[in-house]
């Protein structure tokens, strides 16, 4: 939706996005924003942060809450640190987006369910993934038993992979929010930093390459970051818990690790649209991902924006 009609004022409001890992919150946020900002991988738990994506047009301004997928995985720290994030999205917004799988209704789900009720806005209730059905008619029981258990205002069926139904969907979110002026700049696409970002498209090639072999303890952070001209120079440190995760990075005679290298810099340049000199280095701190202070160390606090 680009232009307000002339009789319809302008709106600002935050929309939480809700649903399980996986469920597909990281592509529909790209696809309106129509720039890639939470990282998108077929391993749950991709996205680890909340990130405000901010979409400004003519008619509003939509502040999409981009959260980690509410999961029943417990015991470590980073783990549960995950779900609080999660959970505290849905609190003081305008709007709840609740995404599910079409015809898939799992315990996480149910979780997320919860989550999602306990907020006091208006709920949408989105069937994302409906490329994938091939009998439409299997929807209406599935729907019908969802709106039997939980209350929504709404309901939408879209395919945020394929960018189909988007549009009908933004139009319901804007009548639900409330008149106002930008929350942000107009120009501002986030909260967070572009150090932030840079991480994450590291991080994202970890993700795709390593998705069998390493499970959720990995992450990165930015040594440095320093501009001579037009060449951004970048130090990023990639940290594992384990001495032979640090090997599989690495990989033999650390070809694998170049080529993370050169993808995250194809991504990285991309993203900032300059030149981009990026060197990488491997490194252990063990069980980091049950210790809290190194989780608030390496960035996993609802205040780090960088």
């Amino acid at each position: 939706m680009d232009h307000p009609d002339s009789k319809q004022s302008y709106k600002s409001g935050y929309v939480a996005v809700i649903g399980r890992p996986n469920v597909g919150k990281s592509t529909f946020i790209n696809q309106v924003l129509q720039q890639k900002l939470s990282i998108v991988s077929h391993k749950p738990q991709t996205t680890r942060h909340q990130i405000l994506a901010i979409h400004s047009t003519a008619a509003a301004q939509m502040v999409f809450i981009d959260t980690p997928g509410i999961h029943n995985q417990k015991g470590t720290a980073l783990n549960k640190h995950l779900n609080q994030t999660a959970q505290s999205s849905s609190h003081g917004v305008d709007v709840v987006l609740f995404l599910v799988e079409a015809l898939k209704w799992t315990d996480e789900d149910r979780r997320a369910a919860k989550v999602m009720q306990q907020s006091s806005a208006k709920k949408i209730l989105v069937i994302n993934k409906i490329d994938k059905v091939k009998h439409k008619e299997q929807l209406m029981p599935f729907v019908e038993r969802l709106v039997g258990e939980h209350h929504f205002d709404q309901i939408h069926y879209i395919s945020a992979l394929k960018n189909k139904h988007l549009e009908p969907l933004l139009k319901v979110i804007y009548d639900y929010l409330p008149v106002g002026e930008p929350i942000f700049d107009e120009d501002q696409i986030s909260d967070r930093s572009t150090r932030f970002f840079i991480t994450e498209l590291i991080r994202e090639q970890l993700m795709e390459r390593f998705h069998q072999e390493l499970p959720y303890s990995v992450t990165v952070n930015i040594e440095a970051y320093e501009i001579k001209g037009r060449m951004h120079h970048i130090h990023a440190n990639i940290w594992v818990e384990r001495n032979n995760q640090k090997r599989i990075i690495i990989g033999t005679q650390g070809d694998a690790i170049k080529q993370i290298g050169i993808k995250a810099r194809q991504a990285i340049e991309q993203f900032i649209e300059a030149k981009v000199n990026l060197k990488l280095w491997v490194k252990v701190k063990s069980s980091w991902t049950d210790d809290i202070k190194a989780i608030e160390a390496l960035g996993y606090t609802d205040e780090f924006k960088d």
